[in-house]
């Protein structure tokens, strides 16, 4: 018995690819895991899409 599926609006299958030194990846890696992320992933994605609301909101 699996996971059940994830709805299709859910469904995150869009990669973004940026590339890190092991410096950064370090960096960001604890960051996210003081933040109480639950992965770097996530941690990430909710930064950007925050970023990109507040820009946004800025340009109108």
């Amino acid at each position: 018995m699996g996971r059940p599926p994830v709805p299709t609006h859910l469904k995150r299958d869009k990669r973004l690819v940026v590339m890190l030194t092991d410096s950064e990846n370090e960096l960001l890696a604890k960051a996210a895991k003081d933040a109480g992320a639950a992965s770097l992933s996530d941690w990430v994605r909710d930064l950007l899409l925050e970023a990109a609301a507040k820009g946004r909101a800025a340009q109108r």
